[in-house]
């Protein structure tokens, strides 16, 4: 890879795009990443790389025009300040920064959820609950 980014300037821009597989948005504080390639939380064959035309290396999507997944693993930041929004599971107890296996729907929700939070507003048990409902209607 000859360079990391386009921009020559500091900070980030509202969007960008990684190793072809995935994309992130700067919204009203957040950063959100949407990533659905191998190795992340998404359908198996293409999270292991069990595709016949699919080598299963990190960065094996950089080889298609088009990259595809039914399922996709998404985190959001908080960026001026340290950490990220938390998945938590159903009793409450905080498990990890990434919510795996999410649908199309699922992430729609989520960039709805940041678009329309106030500012300082903490949107952890929204993205939370979210997720939960997606997770107990079969669509994540």
């Amino acid at each position: 890879m000859e360079h990391h980014t386009n921009r020559e300037s500091e900070g980030e821009s509202a969007f960008g795009i990684t190793y072809n597989k995935g994309y992130f948005m700067n919204i009203k504080g957040h950063r959100i990443s949407v990533q659905f390639g191998n190795g992340n939380y998404v359908d198996n064959d293409i999270r292991y790389g069990r595709q016949e035309n699919v080598i299963n290396r990190f960065d094996t999507s950089m080889n298609f025009a088009v990259w595809q997944s039914n399922l996709a693993e998404v985190m959001i930041d908080i960026i001026d300040g340290d950490g990220a929004i938390m998945r938590q599971d159903a009793i409450g107890l905080t498990e990890d920064p990434i919510f795996g296996w999410c649908s199309a729907e699922c992430v729609a929700k989520f960039i709805g959820c940041l678009a329309n939070a106030q500012p300082e507003e903490d949107i952890t048990a929204a993205i939370n609950q979210i997720y939960q409902s997606t997770l107990s209607k079969g669509l994540s």
